[in-house]
C-alpha cells in the first residue's frame, strides 16, 4: 500500500487523536484489512499508524515539524524506522530503536542515528535496501 494522499492516526493511550500524519513516503507492513478500513471510516478517512514499519519525510518549509514534532510523534508511535532527508542540513538520517521513556510522548526519540551528506548512500536496516540519496541534493 503506499499513496500520496494517505494519512495515519496516531492516538494517544487512552485513545484520544495524538497527531495525524501525511508522510513524505512510507512502507507498510501490510495491505489494509477489513478491521484497517473499519477504522479508517471511524476515524474520517485516517489509517492506523501501526501500519507503518517505515516512514520518510523530506524536508522544505515544514524542517521544523519534520525534524520536532513529526520526529517525536513518529517514535512515540514505535515506527521502527524513520528517515528524514534534510535539505536544510544537507544530510540524510535513517533512525531506528523508537524510545518513549514515559508517558509523555514530547520526550520520545529515536536511540539509533545512521548519518550521511546529501549525495552519499544512506544504509537502512534489513530487509530494505541501501537509499540513494543524490536525488534529493538539489544541486
Amino acid at each position: 500500500m503506499a499513496g500520496v494522499n494517505d494519512g495515519f492516526r496516531v492516538p494517544h493511550p487512552d485513545g484520544r487523536t495524538m497527531a495525524l500524519v501525511v508522510p513524505d513516503f512510507y512502507v507498510c507492513r501490510r495491505n489494509p484489512t477489513e478491521l484497517d478500513e473499519s477504522y479508517r471510516k471511524a476515524h474520517r478517512g485516517w489509517y492506523p499508524i501501526d501500519m507503518i514499519t517505515l516512514v520518510g519525510e523530506v524536508t522544505s518549509t515544514n524542517h521544523e515539524t519534520d525534524t520536532g514534532p513529526k520526529f517525536r510523534t513518529y517514535a512515540a508511535a514505535g515506527i521502527p524506522v524513520y528517515v528524514l532527508i534534510d535539505r536544510h542540513t544537507k544530510t540524510a538520517h535513517c533512525y531506528t530503536d523508537p524510545v518513549l521513556p514515559g508517558d509523555d510522548p514530547t520526550e520520545a526519540y529515536y536511540q539509533t542515528d545512521e548519518k550521511v551528506n546529501l549525495g552519499d548512500p544512506l544504509p537502512l536496516p534489513a530487509p530494505y535496501p541501501t537509499l540513494d540519496t543524490a536525488p534529493f541534493r538539489g544541486d
